[in-house]
């Protein structure tokens, strides 16, 4: 290893925040050194895209601020050897998207500097996404309407949409989707490179050339994703939803599944981690702990998916030791696969029969329910359907209702994927056997989408697109396209033969009001706490302080966000406290011992390493944000970190935002909160 140090005897640096929202105005420091054996007359430029320079002043004392060429758009001014200037530019963000290409300039005579950064900017608000989703057969035109709202700024806003002519496709834009969520729990970590592994090995069976990213990069994100499997098993060989959870029985056993069938693809599976894994499912179904019927169909689910036939005799035992008439149908589907699995194909096949009995028919189509739905996957119509799917399939039915689920799982999209990596995985896992039952491969036909009566795409379809690439039409309101406040008209033409799915997202951003307090959803508030440090017993003690909305740069916050719900049993939550821009998050908490707050008290000799005090599973910092994970709800949380102010402007910081992360609808905000940063 060798190390070089290089360095420039004059050079300019830029301090930014790691993001801009719109309508802020926020200051914009250029420094510049001089280490030049002289002084030196310099020219100090600085220029942004999408960003409105308000004023500029001298930020270093013993230089006149009237050196601004307001012509030129430049300081011309003379910097002394050895020394910094720092020059403040004070802006104004006026778009609501997009991003800020800055560029500073620092030129002498005899060497110079220049510096381009880019900073992202995000809108005043909060995002919505809503979904717009049909499949034409027979029918020659379509006419579908999304809404942006009046209050909504059309700039935000954007309409993609994807059409394919087969499942195939379907199954690859899904992919996608997985493959690009935000974060990775032991769940999402699993969605993300699971149904990748199925869905190519559904391609290799049936022939279909691999036409997708996605696939392509499937081997580094396979064992990337094993990596962060092996790094979350606990100690007693078990997995819970993050590192720090309780062992969990469902995840447990998704992670056995996962692995099984990775190795069965051919993948390198750490032996000593996934032997452990499973005498840890063994121990928890032989424990007297108390699992739900559907958890325990789901861990016998798994251990089949071994193909350890010495499990066989223990599986058959436990499915026959169930009462049928008392499991719902995403038990019962998992019990028939398990049966398959064993190779006890007859009674799968009785099973199955039942299972079809405890079908639902609407609308020409079928789905499969839970008997009792609170938030729950043991009961997601959704999951449900899936697996009774996969179980007729594999049982070998030829049941009219296979096709009428799948058109009926196909409708229940969210734009490319389904409403969670949880929902999408599942529904993957049911289309791949489809896939191989289905002939879906001849289509002919042309099609035109017209948005608000004008034409955005035509294009004649036929056998050889079936397998290729997916690509979104954007219609990007940024860019003034034919998006309107209000109701917006799709209509969709189809001359020809063959099935037609058609996936769309409309994405805009509003100015919520604080959640209201009815039925499931969170009741959010936040507070903000200035600290203030103070010597007392020989250690530094941090009082809260009032905020009133006015900071000065260097002051440090602690930030405490309340949530409350009126509800029991609600599992799997996600808070995301949005940071204001300029400011910073304290992520080594250990250090500070604030008066008053539980969380922050003094452990004696433990001050550095305290005792683990947290009710949540996982907290990560992101650049715009704070996400808190808990399993378990309580009807009153509180959450709570410290962040520090440091780049002077008038800020908005948007809503903190509850929600649960496989039942999104779930949800809740606080309010908005400005703030004022002041130079020290």
């Amino acid at each position: 290893v060798n190390k070089t140090i290089t360095r420039k005897d004059l050079l300019i640096r830029m301090e930014t925040p790691r993001f801009f929202r719109e309508g802020d105005e926020i200051t914009i420091s250029t420094i510049v050194h001089n280490y030049l054996n002289e002084q030196k007359k310099t020219k100090i430029s600085f220029k942004a895209d999408n960003l409105t320079l308000l004023r500029s002043n001298i930020n270093t004392p013993g230089y006149s601020t009237n050196l601004y060429n307001q012509k030129e758009g430049l300081y011309e001014l003379t910097i002394n050897k050895d020394t910094e200037l720092r020059i403040d530019w004070i802006v104004k963000v006026d778009v609501p998207v997009g991003e800020a290409k800055l560029n500073a300039e620092a030129l002498t005579n005899s060497e110079s500097d220049a510096l381009q950064l880019k900073v992202p900017i995000i809108p005043k608000g909060m995002k919505e996404v809503k979904s717009v989703s049909k499949e034409l057969t027979d029918q020659k035109e379509e006419n579908l309407q999304f809404t942006i709202p009046l209050d909504a700024d059309l700039r935000s806003a954007k309409f993609s949409f994807a059409v394919t002519p087969s499942l195939a496709g379907t199954l690859l834009k899904a992919l996608d989707d997985l493959a690009g969520y935000p974060y990775g729990c032991v769940e999402q970590t699993m969605s993300r490179f699971l149904p990748t592994i199925i869905v190519a090995n559904t391609f290799k069976d049936l022939q279909i050339p691999l036409k997708t990213n996605t696939l392509t990069e499937m081997p580094e994100m396979v064992n990337a994703g094993l990596e962060r499997l092996y790094s979350f098993q606990h100690d007693d060989g078990g997995w819970g939803w993050w590192t720090n959870d309780n062992t969990h029985p469902y995840m447990t056993a998704y992670v056995i599944y996962g692995m099984s069938l990775a190795k069965q693809a051919g993948y390198s599976i750490n032996e000593e981690i996934y032997s452990k894994g499973i005498e840890n499912l063994n121990s928890q179904l032989n424990s007297n702990i108390q699992i739900d019927p559907t958890t325990l169909s789901f861990m016998l689910y798994a251990l089949s998916s071994s193909k350890d036939q010495k499990y066989n005799s223990y599986i058959s035992e436990k499915i026959k030791g169930m009462d049928m008439d008392k499991l719902n149908a995403y038990s019962m589907s998992l019990n028939i696969i398990s049966l398959v699995n064993i190779n006890e194909n007859s009674l799968a096949k009785e099973y199955a029969g039942k299972l079809i009995s405890m079908s639902t028919s609407r609308g020409g189509m079928v789905f499969w329910s839970g008997k009792e739905w609170h938030y729950n996957w043991q009961d997601d119509i959704v999951q449900s359907t899936s697996f009774a799917v996969k179980a007729l399939i594999k049982s070998g039915s030829k049941s009219d209702l296979i096709p009428k689920a799948v058109n009926w799982l196909i409708m229940q999209k969210q734009g490319y994927s389904w409403r969670s990596t949880q929902e999408t995985a599942t529904v993957l896992f049911a289309l791949c056997d489809y896939l191989k039952t289905t002939n879906e491969l001849n289509p002919d036909y042309t099609y035109s989408v017209y948005l608000n009566d004008k034409l955005i795409v035509t294009k004649k379809i036929g056998a050889g697109d079936v397998y290729n690439q997916i690509e979104d039409v954007i219609i990007d309101g940024m860019n003034g396209e034919n998006l309107i406040n209000g109701d917006n008209d799709i209509k969709i033409v189809k001359d020809g033969t063959g099935k037609l799915y058609f996936s769309g997202l409309n994405q805009y951003f509003t100015q919520k009001p604080v959640s209201e307090s009815k039925g499931d959803n969170f009741i959010v508030r936040r507070e903000y706490y200035v600290l203030k440090p103070e010597q007392k017993e020989g250690r530094i003690i941090y009082t809260k302080n009032n905020f009133d909305g006015i900071l000065k740069s260097g002051d440090e916050l602690l930030v405490k966000t309340y949530v409350e719900t009126r509800s029991d049993n609600l599992q799997y939550f996600v808070l995301e406290d949005m940071l204001p821009s300029g400011f910073e998050p304290i992520k080594d908490e250990n250090k500070y011992e604030i008066e008053g707050e539980n969380n922050y008290r003094y452990y004696g000799n433990y001050m550095r390493n305290r005792p683990w005090r947290w009710f949540f599973a996982d907290k990560e910092y992101r650049d715009q944000k704070v996400s808190f994970f808990v399993t378990n709800v309580n009807r009153q949380m509180e959450f709570s970190y410290l962040i520090k102010a440091q780049i002077p402007g008038n800020i908005t910081v948007s809503p903190a935002q509850a929600y649960l992360m496989y039942y999104p609808e779930v949800n809740g905000n606080s309010d908005w909160i400005n703030v004022k940063t002041k130079d020290k």
